[in-house]
């Protein structure tokens, strides 16, 4: 339980704009969560909870802070770390993670990765009917709309228009 506390500190604090503060308390959910108690001993509800979810949170809040580079990062390691995030309980959350990671490659100018990324999260949204990962799509299509000189960035807002 203390992990959710700190996971939602640090996205407080990206938000704020305040990047040491973010950081030491995803830190702190990551020791939190690996001193804590056996993932089936938890209160049910935290039974979402794992390692790649604090990676995801940590690589939203990196993105809120203007830190791509780390941000892509965190949410490379979500994916591929020993105790990752499960895309397949969360496909709404899987997309909302791969619509800021699009981001992440957008702000870094890998347009390519952008757009695969994204095309990756509106994919996974066609099943999925959510007005956060809706409006997080909108988002990416807007930050999107600047590059509309680079064809794949067009046929990705086409498609998607």
């Amino acid at each position: 339980m203390l992990t959710m506390l700190y996971i939602r500190t640090a996205r407080a604090h990206s938000i704020a704009g305040e990047p040491a503060a973010a950081y030491r308390a995803i830190d702190t959910a990551l020791d939190a969560y690996g001193s804590g108690v056996p993932a089936g001993e938890d209160l049910p509800q935290m039974y979402w909870i794992n390692t790649g979810e604090i990676l995801q949170a940590a690589g939203s809040s990196a993105l809120s802070l203007g830190d791509p580079a780390r941000a892509l990062r965190y949410f490379t390691e979500a994916a591929t770390h020993n105790d990752p995030y499960d895309s397949t309980k969360e496909p709404r959350g899987t997309a909302i993670y791969l619509a800021r990671k699009a981001a992440a490659y957008r702000e870094l100018g890998d347009l390519d990765g952008a757009v695969h990324t994204a095309e990756e999260a509106v994919a996974l949204m066609g099943g999925v009917s959510s007005a956060r990962g809706s409006r997080t799509l909108c988002d990416l299509r807007d930050g999107l709309d600047r590059h509309r000189t680079v064809p794949a960035v067009v046929a990705f807002l086409e498609a998607t228009g």
